[in-house]
């Protein structure tokens, strides 16, 4: 039998955005491509930016890439989608709502605001 807690974590480090601005996407929009992420455990993200411009990471399943027809790489979003991440205090609880590429979709139980989290920052709750 599966237990009421299963989708709750708690945060062990503290997490604080570096995008003040995260992009948001939307199904079948149309982005410019660039480059996958360096490192190691987040070369599954993509950067792209919409066609005003705004650039964010997205996971790279979410766009489905095109041919190059000019100098650009284009690509279309396949769902909608934000990058926003969410700000989060060691200690405080969530409820998972998505998981991809060593993040996770949370929301906080105490403020109800949703965002982003690494894997890292992040336990589950285990109340058994």
């Amino acid at each position: 039998q599966s237990s009421p807690f299963k989708n709750t974590y708690k945060c062990i480090q503290e997490h604080k955005s570096e995008y003040p601005n995260p992009i948001q996407l939307f199904i079948g929009e149309i982005v410019i491509v660039g480059d996958n992420a360096p490192e190691d455990n987040w070369k599954n993200w993509i950067w792209v930016n919409k066609l005003n411009g705004q650039g964010g990471w997205v996971p790279e399943q979410f766009i489905q890439i095109n041919e190059h027809q000019d100098s650009k790489k284009k690509g279309i979003s396949l769902k909608d989608y934000s990058a926003k991440e969410l700000d989060a205090d060691i200690g405080d609880i969530f409820e998972k709502i998505d998981s991809i590429n060593n993040w996770t979709w949370v929301k906080n139980l105490n403020t109800n605001q949703e965002g982003w989290i690494p894997d890292e920052k992040i336990l589950t709750v285990d109340h058994g």
